[in-house]
């Protein structure tokens, strides 16, 4: 497996039809997917991309850190599930951003996902919400290992 910088427009499929599949494609194609700073991760094996990943210097309303980076679109085709995929684009994902100095990663992980970001390190906080149109939710966080962080939520 090798794991390679993609564009936006590369997540778009696996977005679609692992997360998003009875909504129309379009809403695949998610806000600051073009925003400076961000970085899309696609997880290879044999030239065919089979997971993706990506990674926003988006801010949360509820986090009061400066640095902070927001992970979204977290998916694996479904063949390909606990084999290591996710681990790696997370891996490959978390270094890049603490190398720009971020404070926190944040996400809205989906109910399912849970265990997934509580194995790598990630907190819930507060109650779970539900998104329209998608489900429910927590807010999970994860400060960086190599700063000393309050996580004001």
């Amino acid at each position: 497996m090798e794991i390679k910088q993609i564009s936006a427009e590369e997540t778009q499929d696996i977005r679609h039809r692992v997360l998003r599949p009875e909504q129309p494609e379009s809403n695949a194609i998610y806000p600051n997917d073009n925003l400076e700073g961000t970085f899309h991760l696609g997880a290879f094996e044999n030239d065919v991309l089979l997971g993706v990943a990506s990674f926003y210097p988006e801010k949360s309303a509820v986090i009061m850190n400066h640095a902070q980076y927001r992970i979204r679109g977290v998916a694996t085709e479904r063949r390909m599930r606990l084999k290591g995929l996710g681990t790696a684009l997370l891996a490959e994902g978390e270094a890049k951003i603490w190398a720009r100095g971020a404070e926190i990663i944040w996400c809205n992980a989906r109910i399912v996902a849970v265990g997934f970001y509580e194995k790598h390190g990630y907190r819930k906080v507060g109650k779970s919400f539900v998104i329209p149109g998608i489900g429910e939710h927590y807010l999970m966080t994860k400060s960086n290992p190599n700063k000393t962080v309050d996580q004001d939520c």
